[in-house]
C-alpha cells in the first residue's frame, strides 16, 4: 500500500519531482566539478603564485650603486617637473580651464608665494575655492590629479550650502612649486 500511495505521489507531483531531481542533478555535478577539477587548478594556482612572488622578492635585491642610480634618475625626472616661476600665471589658467571644462564657477583665488632657498624652489600655496555638481568636483580633483605640474593638495572641505540645490562648495588648499628665476 505504502508503494502504491508513494507512486500516485509522485505521479499527481511530476513537475516537483522533476524540479527536485534536475537541482539534485546540478547540485552533484557541481559538487564533483568542484572538488575533481577547481580546487586541485586553484591549489596549483596558488602555489604558483607563491613561488612567483618569492622569486619576484628575491631579484628586487638590489646592490647599492643601483638603487643610488635609480635614486639619481627619479630626482632627475622629479627637478624637470618643477616648471620656472614665469609660468604660475599659466597654472593658474590651467586651474579656471579644469574648473570650466568641469561645468563649475570660481568663487575666489588666493595665493601666497613662500621660498624653500636651500632648493632654489618657491612654494606657491594656493586657496581655490568652486561651486558646482558633485560630480564636476570629483572630476576638477581628478584632472589636478593628473596633472604634470606638482601640486600637492593640502585641504579640501565640502559644504553643501542649499537642501534644495543640488550644489556643492568645494575650498581646495594646494600648495606648488617652481623654480626661482636664474638658478
Amino acid at each position: 500500500m505504502n508503494l502504491k500511495l508513494l507512486k500516485e505521489t509522485l505521479m499527481a507531483r511530476k513537475r516537483s519531482v522533476m524540479l527536485t531531481g534536475g537541482l539534485l542533478f546540478v547540485n552533484i555535478a557541481s559538487f564533483v566539478f568542484l572538488s575533481v577539477y577547481q580546487e586541485p587548478r586553484v591549489a596549483s594556482l596558488q602555489t604558483s603564485w607563491f613561488e612567483k612572488r618569492q622569486q619576484s622578492s628575491r631579484t628586487d635585491i638590489r646592490d647599492a650603486a643601483t638603487v643610488y642610480a635609480q635614486g639619481t634618475k627619479d630626482l632627475q625626472t622629479w627637478d624637470a617637473r618643477i616648471l620656472p616661476q614665469r609660468d604660475f600665471a599659466r597654472l593658474l589658467g590651467e586651474l579656471y580651464e579644469a574648473a570650466a571644462n568641469n561645468n563649475l564657477v570660481v568663487k575666489s583665488v588666493t595665493y601666497k608665494p613662500g621660498s624653500i632657498k636651500e632648493q632654489g624652489l618657491l612654494a606657491y600655496t594656493i586657496d581655490f575655492s568652486v561651486s558646482g555638481r558633485y560630480a564636476g568636483l570629483k572630476s576638477l580633483i581628478s584632472d589636478l590629479q593628473r596633472s604634470r605640474q606638482i601640486i600637492v593638495l593640502d585641504n579640501l572641505s565640502l559644504a553643501n550650502t542649499s537642501q534644495t540645490k543640488e550644489e556643492v562648495d568645494l575650498k581646495l588648499r594646494l600648495t606648488t612649486y617652481f623654480r626661482m628665476e636664474g638658478r
